[in-house]
C-alpha cells in the first residue's frame, strides 16, 4: 500500500482594512492687526464664496474681495459703518448692511456702489436675493423688499413683538417658492408672501421668558421649515400652515444644515447633533464642546464647526467623531465657509481671516495572496491508482 497526496492550490486574496486619516493645512492667513479691546465686537460676518473669489466684510467697515486659493486682494472698499453679519451675494452684486442703517449694493467686479438704502436700524443679517428682489430684515424686525436693480422699496412688513431681553443677532430671510420665511427677536416665525409681504402664517416658538429669539435663518426644503430658538428647542414646521411637525430639545444660535435627509444642528447645550429629517431621531451626538457653536459647514465628507470659545471642530459626517481641532487665536461668531475640494475659510474675532484645506490620506496594505491546499487524497492503494489512471 502506498500513500499518494494530490494537492491543488487555492489562491486567497485577503482584503485588508482601509484607514482614513486627515490633516488640516492652514494655506494662508491675513491679520489686519486690529487693536484688541473689550469693546471690539465679535466677528459675526460669514465670508461669501463665488467661484474663486472670497468676499468678506468686517467690523471696521472694510469690504474686500480675495482670490480664495492664493489669498491676494482683488479689490477693497470701505462702507460708512461697521459690518456685523449682513453680507450676501446675488446677480453680480454684493449686498452689505452696516450698523449705521445703510444697506449697499456693490458691484462684485470692483466694489463700486450701485445703490444704497437707508434706515434708522442696524443690519445684522444677510439679505436674501431672489430674481429681481432683495429681502432684508433690520435689527428692529422690519422687513423690506427692495428692487434688485435700483434699491427702491417694493413692500415693507413690520413685526412688533413683546421682546424683553434679546440676544444680539438677527435671523436672515429665506425665500422658498412664493414665500419668505423669517424668525424674529420675540420668538416668532413667520411666512410672508414674496409678492406683497402679506402674512401667510405666524407661529410662536418661544417657551421661556427671556432670550427666546429666533436667530437661526430658517432652512427650508420640501419637507418643511426648520428653525431654532435661543431658549432651547429646534422645530420643523409645515410650509403652508406653520403646524409644528416635530420639536427637538436643543436650541441654536445659528442655522442647521440639511444633507440627504439628515439635519445637522449645533446645539446650545454643547453638542452637535445629526437628526433624522423626518422624525428628529438622533443619529449621532458629538463629544461635548465649550462655547457657542455656529452653523455646520460641509467640506467633503466632514463638518467644520466654528465656536465662540475658539476651537474649530472637524467632525466625521457619518459618525460625529471629532477628527481634528484647529485654533484661530480668538473665537468667532461667524460660521466657516466651504470652498470645495477640501477648502474652508474662517473669519475670527479681530478680523483674522484664515484659509484651511483638509487633506485626506487613505492607508492600507496591499492585498496578500496565500497558497493553501484544497484537496488531499490519502492512502490510495496501487490498484485504485492504476484503475483511475488507466
Amino acid at each position: 500500500m502506498r500513500s499518494l497526496f494530490t494537492i491543488t492550490t487555492l489562491v486567497i486574496t485577503l482584503a485588508l482594512p482601509v484607514w482614513s486619516q486627515i490633516t488640516v493645512l492652514p494655506e494662508w492667513n491675513i491679520t489686519p492687526g486690529l487693536k484688541i479691546s473689550s469693546e471690539t465686537p465679535q466677528q459675526r460676518t460669514q465670508p461669501v464664496i463665488v467661484g474663486d473669489i472670497l468676499f468678506t466684510a468686517d467690523i471696521s467697515g472694510n469690504v474686500t474681495a480675495y482670490h480664495r486659493i492664493f489669498g491676494y486682494v482683488l479689490w477693497k472698499t470701505k462702507v460708512e459703518g461697521a459690518v456685523d453679519g449682513a453680507l450676501s451675494y446675488g446677480r453680480s452684486k454684493l449686498f452689505v448692511g452696516d450698523l449705521k442703517g445703510n444697506l449697499y449694493a456693490l458691484n462684485s467686479r470692483d466694489g463700486s456702489e450701485s445703490w444704497r438704502f437707508k434706515t434708522q436700524s442696524e443690519w445684522l443679517a444677510p439679505p436674501a436675493i431672489y430674481r429681481d428682489k432683495v429681502i432684508a430684515i433690520s435689527s428692529n424686525d422690519e422687513v423690506y423688499a427692495l428692487s434688485e436693480t435700483k434699491g427702491a422699496e417694493l413692500w415693507h412688513y413690520s413685526h412688533r413683538g413683546d421682546e424683553k431681553m434679546t440676544v444680539r443677532g438677527t435671523a436672515g430671510p429665506t425665500v422658498y417658492g412664493d414665500q419668505v420665511f423669517l424668525g424674529f427677536s420675540d420668538g416668532y416665525l413667520a411666512a410672508l408672501s414674496l409678492k406683497d409681504g402679506k402674512e401667510k402664517w405666524v407661529k410662536r416658538l418661544k417657551t421661556r421668558e427671556r432670550f427666546y429669539d429666533v436667530d437661526t435663518t430658517p432652512v427650508v426644503d420640501d419637507g418643511g421649515v426648520i428653525a431654532a430658538s435661543f431658549d432651547g428647542k429646534a422645530y420643523s414646521l409645515d410650509l403652508f400652515s406653520g403646524t409644528i411637525q416635530w420639536t427637538f430639545p436643543a436650541g441654536a444660535y445659528s442655522s442647521p444644515l440639511i444633507v440627504e435627509n439628515r439635519v445637522y444642528l449645533s446645539g446650545l447645550d454643547g453638542y452637535v447633533y445629526a437628526l433624522d429629517r423626518h422624525t428628529s431621531a438622533v443619529i449621532w451626538k458629538s463629544e461635548r464642546f465649550e462655547g457657542v457653536a455656529l452653523a455646520p459647514a460641509q467640506v467633503g465628507n466632514f463638518l467644520v464647526i466654528t465656536t465662540s470659545s475658539d476651537p474649530v471642530l472637524i467632525l466625521d459626517m457619518k459618525t460625529g467623531k471629532t477628527l481634528m481641532k484647529e485654533r484661530l487665536g480668538a473665537g468667532t461668531l461667524a460660521s466657516a465657509s466651504s470652498g470645495g475640494e477640501g477648502w474652508f475659510y474662517c473669519f475670527s474675532n479681530y478680523n483674522n481671516l484664515t484659509a484651511f484645506r483638509i487633506v485626506e490620506f487613505l492607508e492600507k496594505k496591499g492585498p496578500e495572496t496565500v497558497s493553501s491546499p484544497t484537496a488531499v487524497i490519502r492512502d490510495l492503494g496501487k490498484s485504485e491508482y492504476d484503475k483511475n489512471n488507466s
